[in-house]
């Protein structure tokens, strides 16, 4: 048996400057998350580990701890299978849910999945399902629920350049105890194509197929089908790196700002989607050009993630500046008496 002791330490900078868009809000969000972390282990392959992690957002005076949530979890891992039940890291996904489902303030301040996941890690891909409960039916909070999986799969074991994959999320977005009589179905299923290969600088290219299906049951008896196309390529070099997202299609977030019922008279927002705002143009276009820098340090133990996104959604130009800084540490110690 061994004791498990660490801290993960996360401060994230994201500043958005959209002036003439009718998507994107302007504003800066600053904050800092730190998570010491305390568990066992046992029989190398079982995990009980208790954290807390404990944000404070920059420039608020009015708290010590600007708030404090728990993660409490069991975990299961071999070479090829991980299972975790509980309350514990996004970080234990591996799937590229991109920014569509999931956006990068989102992962940041929404790190804690609250279920069930597995995952299955094979010589030629893997795939993973995870079930988040992440809101609790009550008088303050409605019922809300997501269950996400993906996967992917290299054509070529031993080169692996040529891969296929998907990511798809259900989401249920339910009543509170004041709030009857609506839910709204999120569903989004992404299949991808995709090739790595190196020319000087390493390249990753893929195109995906969007795919969505939504119903507010209030308002309607059958399902909004929005989907698209989505071009992404990167190009990288000692940790700098250019990338670039072209989504082409409909509008993803129908239901984001529209009148839906007298409780919710501009829509259900950021609420019910999680992804990048602009995935809701109604322009048929959503292009984001990066260019920053990402790389880890001493053995994975630091990264830093920075980039300038030039963003597009059909109609004016925006900008988004974002610094990212990690640290993981984590301590074993044995707990077996020396002889």
């Amino acid at each position: 048996m061994k004791l498990l002791v660490g801290a993960d330490f996360d401060t994230y900078f994201d500043n958005r400057e959209y002036s003439g868009s009718e998507i994107g809000k302007s504003g800066t969000l600053f904050s800092a998350r730190l998570t010491p972390t305390l568990g066992v282990e046992w029989n190398k392959h079982n995990r009980l580990v208790f954290a807390v992690d404990m944000w404070s957002n920059f420039g608020d005076d009015t708290k010590f701890i600007s708030k404090a949530r728990p993660q409490a979890y069991y975990q299961f891992e071999n070479s090829k299978v991980t299972a975790a039940a509980g309350i514990f890291s996004r970080e234990k996904m591996m799937g590229d849910y991109t920014e569509l489902i999931l956006s990068d303030s989102v992962r940041f301040y929404e790190n804690r999945v609250q279920g069930l996941m597995g995952q299955y890690r094979g010589h030629r891909g893997f795939v993973e399902l995870a079930v988040d409960w992440y809101g609790m039916y009550s008088v303050a909070s409605r019922e809300k629920f997501r269950i996400l999986s993906a996967g992917r799969y290299y054509f070529d074991n031993y080169h692996r350049r040529f891969y296929g994959g998907y990511a798809m999320q259900v989401g249920h977005y339910a009543g509170s105890e004041t709030i009857e009589g609506c839910v709204v179905d999120n569903i989004i299923v992404m299949p991808h194509v995709g090739a790595r290969f190196n020319a000087f600088f390493d390249f990753d290219v893929s195109l995906h197929y969007v795919q969505t299906m939504q119903r507010d049951r209030a308002n309607e008896e059958s399902f909004t089908m929005p989907g698209g196309g989505m071009l992404k390529a990167r190009m990288e070099k000692w940790g700098v790196f250019l990338e670039e997202q072209l989504y082409v299609g409909g509008n993803l977030q129908p239901y984001y700002n529209t009148y839906r019922s007298e409780a919710f008279p501009f829509g259900y927002g950021g609420d019910l989607y999680a992804g990048e705002r602009f995935f809701g143009t109604d322009d048929s276009v959503y292009n984001s050009t990066k260019i920053g820098y990402d790389k880890r340090f001493f053995n994975n133990t630091l990264h830093v993630n920075a980039y300038i996104a030039m963003q597009y959604d059909g109609r004016v130009w925006g900008t988004k500046q974002v610094v990212q800084l990690s640290v993981r540490l984590l301590k074993d110690i044995s707990l077996q008496k020396k002889r």
